[in-house]
């Protein structure tokens, strides 16, 4: 066909192929269409429902490593010479490629760059999509013949294309490539969540942006060669320089690779696994979000959703993304040893940075371990028996309300910041809470939550606990470490902290989910409270997810899958508010901890849960199969 360094071909050209029967071995179709859940679409059913006659459907999920836990990463050779031989494609076949996104191309670019990283040069994107083809009124259709299969070789000739978790990593300190992430700046920037469940947003440390719907054009036609070499140049992307995209999960990178052929720059790699693989393998150190401005950052408008097949898509390409994204008006750039969207960190991370010496003004360990009376535990000498070196000990019925009735409520600003101040904490410090109970976690979360709750997101959980760290055998010590006081300035976010009257407005109303973490047996009635002042029981509506289920038998946090899951079978709607509640406002931190994962990070706590609840309550508002409340 002539065509094989024409990246790109209009509707016209395929239509006049159509029209003159020339769809075959030679010229195949392909409809790349897939999108994210949050979209509602299937990809496989609107093109059976409708598509360029001649067209095959191509699943970037099937056509995969399905091996990986990671979304559609390229197969082998093999498996993308079996899959693209029964699609009837040879190794003389012309490849056009499309999908019906309302962006005029989303996934195209990525089939477009798989077909040229497997040394297959003959391939093109349909400039504009389907969204353009059913505009002009150029013929669509429901039927389908599959094609004759065929012999299809592949040849890797660029494996260099291709950049693993590794690589990105080593170039951040050596950059030796650009990388340029294309998702909505909004999810570069951490300010807006990612469409993936436990995955936060934030970016690559210097990585440049470059929203993906920005390479098109209103009309979903992709930019010139001279607008595309202008929106590099004010992204500060050198095109003389290597290029390497990254966005989501390896799919709308590849418009980088498509931009840059087009303006004739050397070929650019791609991070197949990209902010999906970073996110979940990379150090909190090396998650970076841009988190507090000066000045106004002008405003995103990108859908969540599609507006339908002719959707006007005028609103989307009004969004104006910030073009210097490290410059003007930001106050901090966070490169998170210091990260809101990392909230649980690995023994072995931990390990590391104690043997790269870094705890210290920037990085603070704290042991938060407290017991119930019960259990006869002294966490203050257990502590200075044996903790994590260079940790100090954070006690929570210290740093509380001390003029209350209640067990350990939460303090004032002042004395939070004069509290954790003291313990050589101050606002660029990233804190590591953990504890030493045998359920892997019990009292970290709710410190976790409390320097949340007083505005510092630079916190996060040690996954499993002392009894991980032990297990791993990693190293304890009993010597005592004092750190020199910081200044730290504590603002309480009392939205999230939720009162007596609070709950008892939502009884009535019922506009709220409320989870109890306690046991299913205090929660029911069944089994004694550990405070000989109050019964079991739960007040109504309450919703019972006892904390110890958030993790596994080791006692470290479940996968994301598995706690969505949970929240699911227990009937908790986390796209819905949702308050915690358990015996004294510490263990219902870890329904908050856990919601954070799946990205909903505005679980709020009632402070002073059942003890309280017991106390004031009416008698009718204690649901109980055992003695209940006496009038």
């Amino acid at each position: 066909m002539g065509l094989q360094t024409q990246a790109l071909v209009s509707t016209k050209w395929l239509a006049n192929m159509l029209h003159r029967n020339l769809v075959g071995p030679r010229l195949r179709i392909l409809d790349s269409s897939w999108y994210l859940p949050m979209m509602k679409r299937d990809g496989k059913k609107e093109f059976a429902q409708s598509h360029i006659p001649g067209a095959s459907f191509f699943d970037i999920d099937v056509c995969a490593d399905t091996t990986s836990k990671f979304d559609h990463m390229l197969p082998s050779e093999k498996v993308f010479a079996d899959y693209v031989g029964n699609l009837g494609i040879g190794n003389d076949s012309h490849v056009v490629v499309y999908d019906a996104s309302d962006f005029g191309a989303f996934t195209c670019t990525r089939v477009w760059w798989m077909f040229r990283f497997f040394g297959h040069p003959q391939v093109s994107v349909l400039n504009g999509g389907f969204r353009n083809w059913v505009k002009e009124g150029h013929p669509v259709t429901s039927a389908y013949t599959k094609p004759e299969a065929v012999r299809f070789t592949p040849t890797v000739k660029n494996p260099s294309w291709v950049k693993s978790f590794d690589d990105v990593t080593n170039n951040i300190a050596t950059r030796e490539f650009q990388v340029v992430d294309v998702r909505p700046y909004g999810r570069f920037c951490g300010r807006e969540p990612e469409p993936r469940e436990g995955v936060q947003p934030g970016h690559i440390p210097s990585s440049k942006s470059m929203p993906f719907d920005e390479f098109v054009d209103a009309d979903g036609m992709i930019l010139s060669p001279e607008q595309l070499r202008k929106f590099f140049a004010r992204s500060k992307v050198d095109l003389n320089k290597p290029l390497c995209g990254a966005c989501g999960s390896g799919v709308t990178g590849c418009h980088v690779a498509m931009a840059a052929y087009l303006c004739g720059a050397p070929p650019a790699s791609l991070y197949d696994g990209s902010w999906y693989e970073w996110f979940t393998k990379a150090p909190p150190e090396h998650v970076a979000t841009q988190d507090v401005f000066s000045g106004p950052l002008k405003k995103c408008v990108h859908r969540a959703q599609p507006a339908g097949a002719s959707g006007d898509v005028q609103l989307r390409k009004k969004c104006l993304h910030n073009p210097k994204p490290a410059c003007h008006g930001l106050q901090s750039l966070s490169l998170v040893m210091a990260e809101q969207t990392r909230a649980l960190v690995s023994g072995l991370w931990l390990a590391n940075a104690i043997r790269k010496n870094l705890i210290g003004p920037k990085l603070r360990v704290l042991d938060a371990s407290w017991y119930l009376p019960k259990t006869k535990r002294d966490t203050k000498a257990e502590f200075a028996q044996k903790h994590i070196p260079g940790s100090v000990f954070f006690d929570i019925d210290e740093c509380s309300d001390k003029t209350s009735a209640f067990d350990h409520m939460l303090p004032t600003s002042s004395s939070f910041s004069r509290y954790v101040g003291g313990l050589g904490i101050g606002n660029d410090t990233h804190v590591v809470v953990y504890d030493t109970s045998d359920f892997g976690s019990y009292s970290a979360p709710r410190v976790w939550w409390m320097f949340r709750a007083f505005g510092h997101r630079l916190v996060s959980v040690l996954d499993g606990g002392l009894k991980n760290w032990l297990a791993d055998s990693y190293p304890v010590t009993s010597e005592d470490s004092k750190p020199e006081p910081r200044d730290f300035v504590a603002s309480l976010n009392q939205s999230w902290v939720k009162s007596f009257e609070d709950v008892l407005e939502n009884v009535r109303s019922k506009q709220v989910q409320i989870v109890d973490a306690r046991s299913a047996g205090r929660f029911r009635g069944t089994e004694p409270e550990p405070r000989e002042d109050t019964l079991p029981g739960h007040f109504p509506s309450a919703i019972n997810m006892p904390f110890t289920s958030f993790m596994d038998a080791s006692g470290k946090e479940l996968a994301a899958e598995d706690l969505s899951r949970l929240f699911k079978e227990a009937g908790v709607d986390l796209g819905k508010p949702l308050w915690a509640s358990c015996g004294s406002g510490v263990t219902a931190c870890h329904v908050v901890l856990a919601a954070h994962l799946l990205g909903h990070p505005g679980v709020c706590v009632y402070d002073g849960s059942w003890s309280e609840w017991f106390k004031r309550a009416a008698p009718d508002l204690i649901i109980s199969e055992g003695e209940g409340k006496k009038q």
